[in-house]
């Protein structure tokens, strides 16, 4: 598989196991254009990086999805544009999980989830640490890993397997 290509097959309609709540969720906003996956039972939704915070607001408030349970990102290199960011947000009373993700230009970010859960502070973070990826409007947005003056981001793929090595005496 070339690897600029995904496993994951989008299309414009979301799957029938897809929550009515989160199809309406979705559909309320104006003008939003999204699209849907499943994959090996996962149901993921792909969006604009612009709407990025509109559609977590409407899944957590209008779709029931309560609880953030993870936010990361993925380094596509070969690809434009080169990052994915992804949360998986859950609903607790029904166990419906979706993984909502969206593509991120290298040197550009995307909105904060913290004013939506503070969980996302750690998390997004974590992702500027490793990756690079700032997050527009987060209260705190410094290195939790890495000392604040390191260059470079570790879990960029084209990062130098043996680091970069410094030594302080």
């Amino acid at each position: 598989m070339n690897p600029t290509q995904s496993s994951i097959q989008y299309r414009d309609d979301p799957p029938e196991a897809v929550p009515q709540a989160a199809r309406d969720a979705l559909t309320a906003i104006d003008g939003l254009a999204v699209q849907w996956s499943e994959h090996h039972g996962d149901l993921g939704v792909l969006v604009p990086r612009g709407r990025w915070f509109d559609v977590i607001r409407a899944l957590k408030e209008q779709g029931g999805y309560d609880w953030l349970v993870d936010h990361t990102a993925v380094d596509y290199p070969a690809r434009t544009p080169r990052f994915t960011v992804v949360a998986i947000v859950q609903d607790m009373a029904t166990q419906a999980r979706l993984i909502v993700k969206t593509h991120v230009p290298d040197g550009e970010g995307v909105a904060t989830l913290v004013p939506l859960w503070e969980a996302a502070n750690w998390a997004e973070r974590e992702t500027f640490d490793l990756f690079g990826i700032p997050f527009e409007g987060h209260p705190n947005l410094t290195r939790v890993y890495m000392p604040e003056d390191y260059e470079g981001w570790p879990l960029r793929r084209d990062f130098p397997l043996a680091g970069h090595l410094r030594f302080r005496d």
